[in-house]
């Protein structure tokens, strides 16, 4: 067995020890980021960057290191704080050289999915039957790793061409027994892309589904809001409304480009979202930056701008194309972190990432899957 096949199967370590622990536990994050940089280590060998990505690499480095100059060498901010506001830059740098490193075969990519979805599925089940847990967890937070299931749910269906009736059914559960708003939103968006085809052949029946899940999704928006749909107690609007407050006053350039390299937000802003302390600055002084914000699409445009934002998808959709996969499913791939990104950190998230490396490394070849099975 190569090291790499070796890493991908420590994977089945961390889900038995994911479904006893019923906790919060930054562990989990942190292998997945040693799961990443050993992924990269071993699969360097012979240093090849696809013509695809490779300008967009440079730029990447560059930015990022004139970036660091300013922030932490001139301006000396915390470089634990850099590292929060650039942390998509270094994943794609580090991204960048798995493109064309297919080492797992289909076939055991798609049982490893099957085994993931049903332990999720029992975990969450757990959590609120016997621990009574609202919030079930399998890693650490379930906006994130709802994303990252979504993005092997999309595999699987890349890979056949299709997904079960009984894994849809699986995946729709896990994500109302969740709870989460954002998770929802993903859900709608992947059942929609994975059944494109039979949307209108089968109209009469997806209706009342449709409509089905629009009413439990109402009845988690009810409940997360506190039984009410007062817009002021939801706390994205409370965190989008410092942002409005922060960027009312900029210029065009502003917008393109982002707040100066790294900027706190105004004493004002941090008081109001004083509940969230934790994600203060690690200076420990009281002041905050955009992570705050939760909203990654939020924290993006404050800290990077517009061109920030578009050069990240651009990136993202390059790699995907260069691995490749159709602009479908780069756009699909973009669909399901971009809904993420409206509530929580979604590109800036390990669980986005490590989703996302499975396309890079498994062989997608779907006539070989057929010609087995």
């Amino acid at each position: 067995m190569s090291l790499r096949k070796a890493l991908f199967n420590s994977l089945y370590i961390i889900l038995i020890l994911g479904f006893v622990t019923f906790s919060y536990s930054s562990f989990f994050n942190l292998f997945f980021e040693l799961f990443l940089v050993l992924l990269v280590v071993l699969n360097l060998g012979k240093i090849t960057i696809h013509k695809r990505i490779f300008w967009f690499l440079v730029l990447n480095v560059f930015y990022v290191l004139l970036s660091i100059l300013y922030s932490v060498y001139f301006k000396k901010d915390n470089i634990l704080d850099f590292l929060l506001v650039y942390k998509i830059f270094f994943y794609l740098f580090l991204i960048s050289f798995l493109v064309g490193k297919k080492f797992l075969s289909a076939q055991k990519y798609l049982s490893f999915f099957k085994v993931i979805l049903f332990c999720f599925l029992f975990k969450y089940l757990t959590s609120i039957l016997i621990f009574n847990n609202p919030r079930p967890i399998f890693f650490y937070e379930n906006n994130y790793e709802l994303m990252f299931l979504s993005l092997l749910f999309y595999l699987y269906y890349v890979i056949k061409g299709k997904v079960d009736f009984l894994y849809q059914v699986v995946l729709g559960l896990i994500f109302l027994l969740s709870g989460s708003r954002s998770g929802i939103l993903i859900l709608f968006f992947v059942l929609a892309v994975v059944n494109h085809k039979i949307l209108v052949k089968r109209i009469f029946v997806i209706v009342p589904v449709f409509l089905t899940l629009i009413i439990l999704a109402i009845y988690i928006f009810k409940q997360r809001a506190g039984g009410t749909f007062d817009i002021e107690s939801i706390d994205r609007f409370r965190f989008f409304m410092v942002f409005y407050n922060e960027i009312k006053d900029w210029s065009v350039l502003d917008f393109l480009i982002g707040s100066e390299r790294i900027s706190e937000l105004k004493e004002e802003s941090c008081m109001k979202l004083a509940y969230y302390k934790s994600l203060f600055s690690y200076n420990n002084d009281g002041s905050c930056y955009s992570v705050i914000l939760h909203s990654y699409l939020l924290r993006v445009i404050y800290d990077h701008g517009f061109l920030g934002l578009a050069y990240i998808i651009t990136f993202i959709y390059k790699l995907v194309r260069a691995s490749g996969y159709s602009y479908r499913n780069a756009i699909a791939i973009l669909g399901i972190v971009i809904i993420n990104g409206i509530s929580v950190s979604s590109f800036n998230s390990i669980y986005f990432i490590l989703g996302f490396v499975f396309f890079l490394f498994v062989k997608k070849e779907r006539e070989e899957y057929i010609l087995k099975n």
